[in-house]
């Protein structure tokens, strides 16, 4: 289990409307310079340490194989 912090061009407000849409969402994001896909499992929003809200993300990598058979 992954977990990423995923910023938006939203304010507050939009980030909790959004939050819960991405749980059961295939996404990609980067990590080490590489293009993955995972699976979101759980989305709340936190701030970070000067206050700006961001989605906290858990995210489950697809392996290769079930990535290949989708």
């Amino acid at each position: 289990m992954i977990r990423k912090s995923l910023n938006f061009a939203l304010d507050e407000k939009g980030l909790k409307t959004l939050a819960p849409t991405l749980v059961g969402q295939t996404i990609s994001y980067w990590e080490d310079a590489r293009l993955r896909r995972g699976k979101v499992t759980a989305a709340e929003v936190a701030r970070d340490r000067y206050g700006n809200p961001f989605i906290e993300a858990e995210i489950e990598e697809e392996t290769p194989q079930a990535a290949a058979a989708s």
